[in-house]
C-alpha cells in the first residue's frame, strides 16, 4: 500500500469545554490523522516540526507505529494552541503560538521535493504555505488529499481554490463544505467527504451526494480535537484497499466515534528534580 505523508502541525493543546476543566493534551491534524490511518492499516508519515518538548514521539508507547522519518526538530517550543469549544461542540475561539511550526513549510517542500512517489495528506492550517504547498505538489505529479479547520477556513480555501480540482480528496464539515461550493462549485474535486459532528455525513462523488450516515450516540463524549482528523486518516486507509466510498465512509465514522468516547493523550507529567 502506498505510504501517505501527512503535512500538518503537531502540537501541544490546551483544551475547554464548558462543564470540564481544562485539559492539557497531545494535539495537532497531522498527529491524529497519521495515527488513524496507520490503526487502520496505512504506513503512514506525519511530516511535521516540533521543539525540544515533543522530540520524543517517537517512543510514546500510546502511539501506533508510525514512520516518524519526517519529524523535524526545531530549537523554538512545539506549536501550542488553547482551543475553546461551545456546548455543541464548535470551535468558538483559538489561540495560537506557532513556535517550531513556523518552520513547517520550508520542511515540507523538502520532503515533497525528496518522496514525489508518496501520496500526500495536507492539513491546511496556519503557518503553513498552503498555496505553495498544493503548487509543488502539483508540479510533481503527487497524489493528495486535504482538509481544512473553520477557523482559518474563510481565508485558506480561496487560497487553495486554484489547485483544489487536483486533490483526489477534500475532507470539510458542513460549514467549510458551504465555503468551498462558494468559492470552487459544487464539484470542487473528484470526491468530498463532508462531516457535521453528530448529524449524517456524507460522501459527494462528482458533485453528487452519496447515501448519508448517521453516527452511532456516544454515551461520553471525552475529547472532541481530532475526530475529524481520525475520520480522514480511517477513510483514506480504506479507500486506499479500494473500499467503496460508503463503506470506507461507515468506517471513518465508527472510528472517529470510538475516539471521542476515549481519554484524550494528556501529557506526561515532567520528571521530579531528584532531592
Amino acid at each position: 500500500m502506498q505510504r501517505t505523508i501527512v503535512i500538518g502541525n503537531i502540537s501541544l493543546d490546551t483544551i475547554h469545554r464548558p462543564g470540564h476543566l481544562p485539559v492539557r493534551q497531545l494535539g495537532g491534524a497531522a498527529l491524529h490523522l497519521a495515527a488513524a490511518a496507520a490503526r487502520a492499516g496505512l504506513p503512514a508519515a506525519p511530516a511535521s516540526v516540533v521543539g525540544d518538548d515533543l522530540v520524543g514521539l517517537p517512543d510514546d508507547p500510546r502511539l501506533p507505529a508510525l514512520d516518524w522519518t519526517h519529524l523535524h526538530p526545531a530549537p523554538e517550543p512545539s506549536a501550542a494552541f488553547t482551543i475553546h469549544y461551545d456546548d455543541e461542540g464548535t470551535v468558538t475561539a483559538v489561540d495560537t503560538s506557532y513556535g517550531a511550526a513556523g518552520h513547517l513549510t520550508a520542511h515540507a517542500l523538502q520532503v515533497i521535493d525528496r518522496h514525489p512517489e508518496a501520496a500526500f495528506h495536507i492539513s491546511c492550517r496556519r503557518p503553513l504555505d498552503v498555496p505553495g504547498i498544493l503548487a509543488s505538489l502539483i508540479e510533481r505529479g503527487c497524489s493528495f488529499s486535504l482538509d481544512f479547520h473553520l477557523p482559518s477556513a474563510p481565508q485558506l480555501i480561496p487560497a487553495a481554490t486554484p489547485w483544489l480540482r487536483y486533490a483526489a480528496t477534500i475532507f470539510v464539515n458542513a460549514e467549510e463544505h458551504a465555503l468551498l461550493t462558494s468559492h470552487a462549485g459544487p464539484r470542487p474535486c473528484p470526491e468530498t467527504v463532508v462531516t457535521d459532528g453528530p448529524r449524517p455525513a456524507r460522501v459527494v462523488l462528482h458533485g453528487r451526494a452519496q447515501r448519508p450516515v448517521t453516527p452511532p450516540a456516544v454515551a461520553v463524549v471525552r475529547q472532541i480535537t481530532g475526530a475529524g482528523d481520525t475520520l480522514a486518516g480511517t477513510y483514506l486507509a480504506h479507500r486506499a484497499r479500494h473500499l467503496p466510498p460508503d463503506a470506507a465512509l461507515d468506517r471513518a465514522i465508527q472510528a472517529a466515534s470510538r475516539h471521542t468516547a476515549h481519554m484524550p493523550l494528556t501529557l506526561p507529567a515532567p520528571p521530579r528534580a531528584l532531592s
